[in-house]
């Protein structure tokens, strides 16, 4: 099965396609990218990640972070499951937060039923 790459690329009338792994890769970026309300065909998509001041990042409960993100994916991305969600400080070299990474894995099926395994890290701030 094929799906639509992002960004949506027109190439001679046609948009650029993905395999389901990339396709997976740019919904949950999506998902992730997303505050809840801002899309007016469903106000509940996004990531309640958002919901949080950005100084308030690094020192709330990483355990509330990643449920909250975890729980965004499985209801937004049904094709992934056994999610595990891996907060990731990434700093400066004086030691000051410069942002964080959101490293996402679990499990997705082929169209024949074979189990694969996918990994994907997402750079926020």
């Amino acid at each position: 099965m094929e799906y639509l790459a992002l960004p949506f690329t027109l190439h001679e009338g046609y948009l650029d396609r993905a395999d389901l792994e990339q396709s997976i890769t740019y919904s949950i970026g999506i998902i992730i990218g997303t505050r809840p309300g801002t899309m007016s065909f469903n106000p509940e998509f996004g990531c309640a990640i958002w919901d949080k001041e950005y100084s308030d990042i690094f020192s709330s409960n990483k355990a509330d972070l990643r449920s909250g993100v975890r729980n965004a994916i499985d209801r937004f991305e049904r094709r992934l499951f056994n999610v595990s969600v891996t907060i990731l400080k990434v700093e400066s070299q004086a030691g000051h937060p410069l942002g964080m990474v959101v490293k996402v894995t679990g499990n997705y099926k082929l169209d024949n039923n074979e189990e694969r395994k996918f990994e994907a890290r997402y750079k926020l701030g």
